[in-house]
């Protein structure tokens, strides 16, 4: 098998846990990946092998020197705009295809990505079908992205519900490709002391509107006096959205003693103890369509409660490794937290292809686009 240069770019770095497992799984099937990025942030570098990174976004403003404000997005955005022509050289220094993990920028991308695709296919992981999971986000992180999808030359998404989406907004079918997310590694060896006797559930993951934590306090509220003397519930991530109104509804619901929030990026081996520590998972979300976090807590064999939506559907099978409930009800949501303690997973879980094999559907959609480019210059 002869060995194929891929030039993937993921220029805020959206998915490093996603894009290091994808390289080994290139790696395996003789693709060489080379990834453009933003410089690594120090509580990343084991997610992502830096031997195949070149940092060409976003220099002065992220990675270890991380910065905020608005005169900052100002000079973060002209640096968006010369990592792309930065690419643009780069995809023609002997890349045979060029895969975009995400569209920062689509109105300002789509003129790279046309400049790229004079010499070189171009493809598009689409990981979220409804752009930032419907997350208010300013106008320009999505103007310009239905052109983008019907310009690249082909379009991954990791469920045939989010090929049937796209197919529904005018993608011609022939273009997308179903790769499905795999397995992610929990690293890490932290070990957490718990309260005796209480069924932890823990929602994991940057705190974002969309996955619904105002639901989960909601669906708490609701629970009896009984049930929340025998559960505890952690919420833990990141803050991406104001958390000021979540904590006045917490203290306004009495769930001081039920509900903790750690409002803050955990290191792996926290991460890896708080998560090793859960009896349930929660997932809550308003929209998905396949969640990382899920596919790093799947192999723990813990009973889930999540929305039905996404990569949900296919990796919970009802009643034998969870519970699928209707997105935003907090009555549904509380009967399934309630009817979770002392759940045990049954039965084989639904089986996620591994890394090597995403790897080779990947290799498969690369050299189709590369034989395509080279028949139709002939």
């Amino acid at each position: 098998m002869a060995m194929l240069n891929g030039l993937l770019i993921d220029p805020s770095l959206f998915t490093a846990p996603y894009d290091g497992a994808l390289s080994a799984g290139l790696e395996a099937n003789d693709v060489k990946p080379v990834w453009l990025t933003r410089p690594l942030r120090a509580n990343e570098m084991a997610e992502i092998p830096s031997a195949n990174v070149r940092p060409i976004f976003y220099g002065f403003t992220d990675g270890l020197r991380r910065r905020d404000g608005k005169h900052w997005r100002v000079l973060k955005g002209f640096e968006h705009v010369s990592g792309l022509c930065r690419s643009a050289m780069i995809a023609r220094s002997g890349f045979d295809v060029v895969h975009f993990q995400w569209t920062v920028l689509p109105r300002i991308d789509i003129r790279a990505i046309a400049r790229m695709r004079r010499h070189t296919p171009v493809l598009l992981t689409v990981h979220d079908t409804t752009p930032f999971n419907g997350k208010a986000v300013n106008r320009m992180q999505v103007e310009g992205l239905e052109e983008v999808l019907r310009l690249v030359d082909a379009l991954i998404v990791h469920t045939d519900a989010g090929r049937e989406t796209l197919r529904e907004r005018g993608v011609d079918a022939g273009r997308i490709h179903v790769v499905p997310h795999g397995p992610l590694d929990l690293r890490g060896a932290g070990v957490e002391v718990r309260r005796p006797g209480l069924w932890r559930i823990v929602m994991f993951g940057r705190l974002q509107d969309y996955k619904g934590l105002d639901v989960l306090i909601e669906a708490a509220g609701l629970l009896d006096s009984e049930t929340r003397g025998r559960i505890e519930i952690v919420v833990a991530g990141e803050p991406m959205t104001d958390l000021v109104p979540i904590v006045a509804r917490v203290q306004a619901l009495g769930l001081q003693d039920v509900l903790q929030i750690r409002p803050h990026r955990l290191d792996e081996d926290a991460m890896s103890a708080l998560l090793h520590s859960a009896d349930a998972f929660v997932f809550p979300y308003r929209a998905i369509e396949s969640s990382g976090v899920l596919f790093l807590v799947a192999a723990l064999g813990k009973w889930m409660v999540a929305s039905n939506l996404g990569s949900f559907r296919t990796m919970i099978a009802n009643g034998e490794n969870g519970t699928l409930v209707e997105p935003n009800n907090p009555m549904r949501l509380a009967d399934a937290l309630r009817g979770s303690i002392g759940r045990e997973v049954t039965g084989a879980r639904p089986a996620a292809p591994d890394w090597i094999e995403i790897g080779g559907m990947t290799r498969q959609i690369y050299e189709r686009l590369i034989r395509d480019r080279r028949e139709a210059a002939a």
